[in-house]
């Protein structure tokens, strides 16, 4: 399958109704801008459609985003948005965990795949920076850990990729 067949089919797995269409994602006070990731390039899941709340998905992060990168690498990138000032990071850990563990089922077998776990925040303290830096705290995808990076709300998406 080429790369458009292989989003195709994981926007038909997950159904287009949980799916983002659009270049702002926001939630509460925090968003990033999608700009950058091209839209027919992408799909945006929407975890909040496909995990409405009282279900079991409330250690998931608010949306996953699949796309091919410029070395035609599969990207998994789970985000969290937090907008408050107090962000719990082993609270954002779990749901980013939870994120790449819903990605896992629609990763396709057999092609080179990375996850990119990103905690978008208005304000963070060293200290709950420190704890996303240890080793407990990456996030496991593809029998591989990845380290969470931080950005501040509003931020593009593809500067921080």
């Amino acid at each position: 399958m080429n790369r458009s067949e292989i989003l195709e089919s994981i926007r038909d797995r997950i159904g287009k109704e949980n799916l983002f269409g659009g270049n702002s994602f926001r939630r509460g006070r925090c968003s990033t801008d999608l700009t950058g990731v091209s839209e027919n390039d992408r799909v945006v899941v929407d975890l909040d459609k496909v995990f409405p709340s009282g279900q079991e998905g409330e250690n998931q992060c608010e949306c996953v985003i699949f796309y091919f990168d410029d070395t035609e690498n599969f990207v998994v990138v789970p985000i969290e948005l937090k907008g408050g000032r107090n962000v719990d990071a082993s609270e954002a850990v779990e749901q980013l965990k939870g994120g790449a563990a819903f990605a896992s089922d629609y990763t396709p077998s057999g092609i080179k795949s990375i996850c990119r776990p990103i905690l978008f925040c208005r304000s963070i303290s060293t200290a709950e920076v420190r704890q996303l830096k240890k080793r407990q705290s990456q996030v496991p995808f593809g029998g591989k850990s990845f380290e969470i990076q931080t950005a501040r709300c509003g931020r593009k998406l593809a500067d921080v990729l």
